[in-house]
């Protein structure tokens, strides 16, 4: 049988179920609140992400994606996210070949192993066909727990950035080179001679190999300006100097021009009768041009005399021997020219 319930108990559960409602109406709204908060800050996060304009990805553990930014859809793969979200790498073969995608498989692989960070360069081939160089940054994605979620990637195109460098390498070698080089006849100036001849001279005392040094000079060239000219001058200064270089017989032989009609020959023998020798075909080759030089004294051709010094045993550091060689074409310069005079130090 029911208990009848009087006026007071009626009222005192109406007014416990309002406050069951209220309480219950506060809490749907303080979730409808948080839901809202979450979508808002859902959108803000995926706004930001499509914002930035280098690709971004994130893969789970299997290898599929949930979740890409515009830059990576339409500019990698060239397709809407709606088709790359819950695809693996393997699934997208249209747009990632098969042996690229082993290769980002495994490079994922490694991360999920081994949680940290990865850097690494590759080349890729992006929606509008170009080939393009991608630096990618790479994070392994953890749970509170510390267990593995998937790898998080950035990837930054530095096609331009690899451009600018190797033309800025090309461009200091070509300005090496320049300071290397005599602008007149291409052969290396004085202060290639400068860095080279301490270093020859130190490599043959380490290796006991016969290094010689030559200056060789053109005869009354002076006069040979007055007659011909500066230009027909330069003209002969170039043809003698693609002979010198064209008789170098050794990779490790260097022709230099001192400075006016002066060059430098620097260059292993055998012996010093070898070395003698060599200068000697030079100095032959030279007057077998013959090029026409009036004021050449008794030739009637351009002819160059030599002053060379054959270094065997001695502790003569470069400038000495410089000396001794400008000493022995002082004597040749004096004594007729045309002529080598050698000494072995």
């Amino acid at each position: 049988m029911n208990k009848k319930l009087t006026y007071q108990e009626l009222e005192a559960q109406v007014v416990e179920l309002k406050e069951q409602s209220a309480l219950l109406q506060q809490q749907l709204e303080l979730a409808n609140q948080i839901t809202s908060a979450s979508l808002e800050t859902t959108k803000l996060l995926q706004t930001l992400v499509d914002t930035i304009p280098s690709p971004l990805f994130y893969r789970n553990t299997d290898g599929v994606y949930q979740q890409c930014n515009n830059a990576f859809a339409q500019n990698i793969l060239g397709i809407d996210k709606a088709k790359i979200i819950g695809k693996s790498l393997f699934d997208l073969g249209e747009y990632i070949p098969h042996e690229l995608a082993e290769i980002y498989h495994a490079k994922d692989l490694l991360l999920m192993t081994n949680p940290g960070k990865q850097v690494y360069e590759t080349s890729v081939k992006c929606a509008d066909g170009a080939i393009r160089i991608f630096a990618f940054y790479k994070g392994s994605v953890l749970d509170d727990d510390g267990q593995i979620l998937g790898v998080v990637g950035v990837m930054l195109d530095v096609t331009e950035l690899k451009n600018q460098k190797s033309e800025l390498t090309e461009t200091n070698r070509r300005l090496e080179t320049y300071s290397m080089t005599d602008p007149l006849t291409g052969l290396y100036n004085r202060r290639k001679f400068n860095a080279v001849f301490p270093d020859r001279l130190r490599a043959a005392k380490r290796h006991y190999r016969l290094l010689s040094f030559a200056i060789i000079d053109i005869d009354n060239f002076k006069k040979y300006n007055d007659n011909y000219g500066h230009v027909a001058g330069d003209e002969a200064l170039v043809t003698i100097s693609n002979l010198l270089q064209s008789k170098l017989l050794r990779a490790d032989d260097y022709i230099f021009r001192l400075g006016g009609e002066e060059f430098g020959l620097l260059f292993y023998a055998d012996d010093e009768i070898m070395a003698s020798q060599f200068v000697s075909d030079i100095r032959l080759a030279v007057q077998e041009m013959a090029i026409p030089h009036q004021g050449n004294d008794s030739y009637r051709y351009v002819t160059i005399s030599l002053g060379m010094v054959t270094i065997k045993r001695t502790d003569k550091d470069m400038l000495e021997l410089y000396k001794m060689a400008d000493d022995l074409l002082y004597k040749v310069k004096r004594s007729g020219k045309n002529q080598i005079l050698a000494k072995l130090v």
